[in-house]
């Protein structure tokens, strides 16, 4: 590569960028292409993950990337942006086929977010084994089988009651409960504990049910504590967050799609002309859009801070739009405007 030539940044972000054995095309490509022509400006390009686009970009390794980047106000602390070159927003991808629950999900997304159900049950079951715990040294401690002291005695007491819950009477030789009384106790430690499994049982079947009914998604407040896949580094994971969704990030979209396909998520939520693009050109038909567009964003071309050229590619991306040839570009790859 001369010296003089651009080093331009990308990755493949269908329809903005698509590559294919080394030749690239897309929205945002021939969008560049026509700014370079504009601007007199040679350039090669550089394939790269997105995450890294902005990184590059910051460590002055590169001169612009593109790839349907979001302008917002962490990236400008580090980075500038031309002009808005393409508004947009989020979408919900979802399979057609998604009344099925895949098990090993399911498990996933209980132990990220549905044990949330059993943090209070699990608080009080334990201060219940510890007053049962301080019960039984009190009958017993007289008695020599346990500690007389409250320390270590209690200990003992409620390590006992722990090992009567899960069911191994062991320590019960260690300490050998003499008394009726502390059977009693014991006795009644068991019935709670088969009462708290119960309890167990039952959150879990909630869970699975309620994911099941909610399977129905329709906006963005019905991703909480769903499986949701998206993009690595980008402005979809950080919204997911704030929605409190069970975030699956991925390198590329193709994965989240692969992954949606499998039932191992429960929806992809990204960058809504790249979804609406997969969705007309999926052959298979098996997912759909759903709800409105969220969190409107625009996008820009990347630079280093003070780019010698920023100024000239604003006023080409003003003079491409201001000739007619945004529109026609749009129109090719998008259809017309809403």
């Amino acid at each position: 590569m001369k010296d003089n030539k651009l080093r331009i940044i990308t990755c493949q972000n269908l329809p903005f960028v698509i590559e294919s054995k080394g030749k690239y095309s897309g929205f945002e490509v021939e969008l560049w292409e026509e700014i370079a022509k504009e601007i007199g400006a040679s350039f090669d390009y550089e394939k790269h993950n997105f995450q890294e686009l902005i990184p590059l970009i910051a460590d002055k390794k590169a001169d612009v990337a593109i790839g349907a980047i979001t302008i917002n106000e962490k990236r400008e602390e580090i980075i500038d942006f031309s002009h808005p070159i393409f508004h947009s927003g989020l979408r919900i991808l979802l399979s057609k086929n998604r009344s099925k629950i895949d098990f090993f999900s399911t498990i996933r997304a209980f132990l990220k977010q549905g044990y949330k159900q059993l943090t209070k049950p699990f608080l009080i079951f334990l201060l219940i084994i510890f007053i049962f715990g301080n019960i039984l040294w009190l009958g017993e401690k007289s008695g020599g089988s346990l500690a007389s002291t409250y320390f270590p005695g209690v200990f003992q007491a409620v390590w006992l009651s722990l090992c009567t819950v899960v069911g191994s009477t062991g320590s019960m030789f260690v300490y050998g409960i003499s008394t009726w009384y502390g059977r009693l106790i014991l006795t009644l430690v068991r019935i709670m504990s088969l009462a708290g499994l119960g309890l167990l049982i039952g959150e879990l079947t909630a869970f699975i049910t309620t994911r099941k009914i909610r399977l129905n998604i329709e906006g963005p407040n019905d991703l909480r504590g769903k499986l949701v896949a998206t993009v690595r580094g980008t402005t979809s994971e950080s919204i997911l967050k704030e929605l409190d969704a069970v975030i699956v990030s991925v390198t590329e979209i193709g994965e989240a799609y692969n992954k949606l396909k499998r039932n191992e998520v429960e929806a992809v939520v990204f960058d809504a002309p790249v979804l609406e693009y997969y969705v007309l050109n999926d052959k298979t038909k098996t997912s759909e859009i759903v709800g409105e567009l969220f969190d409107e964003q625009d996008y820009g071309i990347a630079f280093q801070e003070k780019f010698l050229l920023r100024e000239e590619i604003n006023r080409a991306i003003l003079t491409i739009k201001e000739n007619g040839f945004y529109d026609r570009l749009y129109k090719k790859y998008f259809g017309k405007k809403q």
